[in-house]
């Protein structure tokens, strides 16, 4: 299912939207063919107490729902930008080591980071796994365990660069795991079938106008629709179209380009 979230995101919400209203109206069409609405008015205290029992009660999963992937959404922005901080960091700091190890260090952590930019967001956004370790990531590690301090100053540099590899490190499993990470099976039935049940309950409440009903069907099944919309595209935050942006990688490349005149 992820091939959908490669759709643009207001074609694929409309389209989702577009659906759930659809099979709601239509239900509801053949459904007042079978049943009279005399019938459904007479039980009108009764539908509506039991209609606001289940929207109450799917609207707290809904919530939770909601409240689950904005945060999963949130870490896997974080987890670039603090991952982005570090390999400014680890540049930045890179002018204090000594200058026979400089360029390797340098060039290994920029080549990561177009690495990134270039290789792993794109796959990452197609919904392709990506692995932990990478050889980008071996080589820069590489490059700085040949760095040999000699003053204290140096010393002191490498130590703090040691404690900056393993955030960038720390980050970038973060970022794997986000982007790996997905609502249970059975969370989604409990979704799709609650959503069900809850639109269900809009076919029982008894009116004459049917364009009426129709509407306000409509209207719930396309607030509906949107927010099923929404679930499913912050559940994956690196795929698709909403998918978390690579500008702070982008920037730390930037920055970089900026620097090197006044060096």
């Amino acid at each position: 299912m992820l091939w959908l979230l490669q759709l643009p995101a207001p074609l694929l919400g409309f389209a989702t939207v577009a659906i759930v209203v659809g099979l709601s109206v239509g239900g509801l069409i053949v459904f007042r063919r079978a049943v009279s609405h005399s019938r459904l008015e007479n039980a009108n205290a009764v539908s509506g107490q039991v209609f606001q029992l289940a929207g109450v009660l799917y609207a707290v999963l809904v919530a939770f729902v909601v409240v689950v992937v904005w945060e999963q959404f949130g870490d896997a922005e974080n987890a670039t930008v603090k991952e982005a901080s570090a390999i400014t960091d680890l540049l930045r700091d890179s002018t204090a080591i000594p200058a026979a190890y400089r360029p390797e260090v340098q060039r290994s952590l920029l080549a990561y980071t177009e690495d990134v930019i270039n290789d792993e967001l794109p796959r990452m956004r197609r919904g392709e796994a990506i692995e932990e370790e990478s050889d980008h990531t071996t080589a820069v590690w590489t490059a700085f365990l040949k760095v040999q301090p000699a003053t204290r100053n140096e010393i002191a540099f490498f130590d703090h660069d040691i404690v900056k590899l393993n955030d960038l490190s720390e980050n970038r499993k973060l970022r794997v795991s986000t982007g790996e990470a997905a609502i249970p099976g059975e969370l989604w039935v409990l979704l799709i079938g609650g959503g069900a049940v809850v639109m269900a309950f809009t076919f029982l409440f008894g009116t004459r106008d049917l364009l009426v009903h129709a509407c306000a069907v409509g209207l719930t099944a396309g607030l509906m629709g949107f927010v099923i919309y929404l679930i499913f595209a912050l559940e994956h935050p690196f795929v698709g179209a909403l998918s978390v942006k690579p500008d702070p990688y982008v920037n730390v490349l930037q920055i970089w380009k900026e620097e090197q005149p006044l060096k």
